[in-house]
């Protein structure tokens, strides 16, 4: 396989591209585009046959590689495959730690269409993260969504699910589950609740035992914001819900508390 000559200029289209995808929500709904990051994530990618548009990698690994077993994937799945000087990848990368691979991935056509997930899922436990700020926590709660099979992610106001992080922190299960977002947290509850949806809220103490509820049918399960939690009035229109802990522990972190009252209310019998 015959690779191009490594880039060696932040102002080629491609450096200035994955530069303003790692900006914000509104770049990436602008290119229909977003990234993923480090081997780990392509390989996942690769695997979920995502819709990959480009990929840029170190030209250090192509040397040392000759070309990679990556690499050799891309090619084989049609996937234009870019060097690029280390040094100027390193600049264009989202985070310090992308090691040496960055690729560019096509937007779900109803990533920010919450009406077109609710009508895709037809029942089980929806996780809707409310404004949940950390793109690592968030990544981490839709793998463990997928995993404890969940029906999908609803994204209300927060981190967007397609920053390069969350993605990374998803461990490739953005590209296989149902996820949307809501940038408004106005009338998401009644959304919510008119598509049918009975609303289960995590709070830190005085709720239900996660054996308490009934969570068959259509369930919303609230989560809130890392320091600010859930509004006292979306707390009050659901049922709340607590995981029991020792005396001494405020809370748990949202991936922490997320991840267990899935478990609790997906391994039922």
């Amino acid at each position: 396989m015959q690779l191009p000559p490594p880039l060696t200029s932040s102002t080629h289209p491609l450096a200035r591209q994955a530069r303003l995808l790692a900006k914000g929500p509104r770049t990436r709904r602008d290119e229909r585009l977003f990234l993923v990051e480090g081997p780990r994530a392509l390989a996942a990618a690769l695997d979920a046959r995502a819709p990959l548009v480009w990929a840029l990698v170190s030209a250090a690994i192509v040397e040392e590689k000759a070309p990679g077993a990556l690499v050799d994937r891309c090619h084989t799945s049609g996937i234009p495959v870019q060097p690029v000087r280390a040094s100027l990848l390193s600049r264009i990368s989202p985070t310090v730690s992308g090691a040496g691979f960055l690729a560019a991935c096509k937007l779900p056509d109803d990533a920010d269409d919450e009406g077109a997930l609710l009508a895709r899922v037809a029942s089980g436990v929806l996780l809707v993260p409310w404004c949940v700020q950390d793109p690592g926590n968030f990544g981490t709660l839709v793998r463990s969504a997928a995993a404890f099979g969940a029906a999908g992610c609803l994204a209300v106001g927060g981190a967007d699910p397609w920053n390069p992080k969350a993605v990374r922190a998803s461990a490739g299960t953005i590209h296989r589950f149902a996820v949307a977002r809501r940038a408004d947290a106005d009338g998401a509850a009644e959304c919510l609740t008119g598509a049918g949806y009975r609303l289960v809220a995590a709070v830190p103490r005085g709720g239900a035992d996660p054996g308490a509820i009934d969570w068959a049918g259509r369930i919303a399960l609230l989560l809130g914001a890392e320091v600010a939690g859930l509004p006292d009035p979306l707390v009050k229109a659901a049922r709340p819900v607590s995981i029991p802990m020792r005396d001494g522990i405020d809370s748990l972190s949202v991936a922490a508390a997320g991840s267990i009252l899935l478990e609790r209310a997906l391994s039922r019998p």
